[in-house]
């Protein structure tokens, strides 16, 4: 197997070559939802359950996130076989902690003025219904579809399957993770790393973004910049 600078560099390469409408694709933890607390509390709490205390501090979470979250786990020494039943346990806690996580100031509206452009994707490491029912509490209104974990764990494998739904368009990833940048840029996505989230700016640097947005008139002045540049977008 290539090591990952490697595919991510390639990938890169590729992708400068085109000049092509945006599909949009968002993270949802850190760039839409304000969540990491609840998160933290929630994801470690199942964990434990299962009788595995490993993760027990912000900084132990943080560190997973600087890769896949489940190949981390695993790494750790988690139970491959255990995944499934912390994907059950998680599900219903997160769904019942939706009512105490709040969006980021602004980004339900821009979700949904993005939307109305562009296609619009979330792809998490978050359960998907729980991430639709915060995405209808707060009037979003648009994206074409939530890809969580329960659908599949690599985000690389997800970004590529939007990708091919999308061929006449070159997909951007927006994420606050080291391991968003990383996941992204292997699956040839545009990746843009988002600076109020979980990671701070130099651990978001070390995932090597083709972007850093530091708020969120950056971010839509970026969309609109690439969408300026390229031929007209087919209807989302």
């Amino acid at each position: 197997m290539k090591p990952v600078r490697t595919m991510i560099r390639n990938a890169r390469l590729r992708r400068a070559k085109t000049s092509k409408p945006p599909l949009l694709m968002f993270d949802f933890d850190g760039v839409v939802a304000d969540s990491f607390e609840v998160f933290y509390e929630e994801f470690t709490g199942a964990v434990q359950l299962l009788g595995w205390d490993k993760l027990n501090s912000r900084e132990s979470l943080l560190k997973l996130m600087e890769g896949n979250p489940l190949a981390g786990l695993v790494k750790m020494g988690f139970p491959v076989w255990r995944l499934k039943q912390l994907g059950e346990q998680f599900a219903p806690r997160i769904e019942a902690a939706n009512a105490r996580i709040a969006p980021f100031a602004g980004m339900p509206e821009l979700l949904s003025e993005l939307s109305a452009a562009h296609p619009v994707y979330v792809i998490t490491s978050n359960q998907t219904r729980a991430v639709e029912l915060f995405l209808e509490k707060h009037g979003v209104s648009g994206v074409l579809e939530v890809v969580g974990a329960d659908k599949e764990a690599s985000k690389v494998k997800k970004i590529r399957k939007v990708r091919k739904k999308h061929p006449g368009l070159q997909g951007w990833y927006f994420g606050d993770t080291k391991g968003d940048m990383i996941e992204a840029g292997i699956a040839g996505a545009t990746t843009v790393a988002i600076a109020w989230g979980w990671h701070p700016v130099a651990t978001l640097e070390e995932g090597k973004p083709d972007h850093i947005v530091h708020d969120q008139d950056a971010l839509r002045a970026l969309i609109r910049d690439v969408a300026t540049k390229a031929p007209a977008s087919p209807a989302p």
